[in-house]
């Protein structure tokens, strides 16, 4: 199991460190193919690129869950969800899917012995 973790860049606000349960070697691949993907945007697909499957965010993710602890800071002690609110303050959404996505593109990987 992965843990991928988002800390919030704005270090003026206490908003808590967030992070989602991943599978091993898939967020990594996920972000490679949304490259890819931004890349043909910009100049034709291949006939090669038509036959790989597509990896969906349901395919990385063990749940559309977020998490952070209880003190928000730190990934030791009990496990809480972040609020509505907090959710909203950090990534302008509360949709927990798109949350899940910017949390697995833009977070760090760290790798969990469970």
């Amino acid at each position: 199991m992965e843990k991928i973790i988002y800390k919030t860049k704005d270090i003026d606000v206490n908003l808590p460190d967030l992070f989602v349960l991943a599978e091993p070697g898939m967020t990594a691949k996920y972000r490679e193919q949304r490259r890819h993907q931004g890349a043909h945007r910009k100049h034709p697909s291949k006939d090669s690129d038509l036959n790989e499957p597509a990896l969906a965010l349901v395919d990385v993710v063990q749940s559309y869950a977020v998490f952070q602890t209880e003190t928000g800071k730190g990934f030791s002690g009990n496990i809480d969800r972040p609020s509505k609110a907090s959710l909203y303050s950090i990534f302008g959404t509360e949709n927990e899917e798109e949350v899940v996505e910017r949390i697995i593109l833009d977070g760090e990987i760290q790798r969990t012995h469970a």
